[in-house]
């Protein structure tokens, strides 16, 4: 597992976290996402903001090349920016209890 450019030691600590063997798709996906959000300059990404494909093997044991399109990255964006938002969440009341 590689990372490279900018932030890429936040981009290793994700993918040693939340990366394993059994993602399904749609999870793996969401870590690419998470990676990214985290790594680039901006608060949350959003699909006009992200280019993704997968390279897949297709039923018959063939290679299949699939570019997501803006609708198909909105749920995807969404949910990493949901979970994120719960992250912050839930750390900024574990802090403000801590200061209690």
């Amino acid at each position: 597992m590689r990372t490279a450019g900018a932030n890429n030691s936040a981009a290793q600590s994700i993918l040693k976290a939340d990366y394993r063997d059994d993602l399904t798709l749609e999870q793996a996906l969401q870590l690419a996402v998470k990676v990214l959000s985290k790594t680039m300059d901006a608060t949350q990404l959003s699909a006009d903001k992200l280019e993704l494909a997968a390279v897949l093997r297709a039923p018959g044991g063939g290679i299949a090349y699939q570019v997501y399109t803006a609708a198909q990255l909105e749920p995807i964006t969404a949910a990493v920016n949901a979970a994120a938002a719960a992250e912050e969440a839930s750390k900024a009341a574990a802090e403000k209890q801590s200061k209690k």
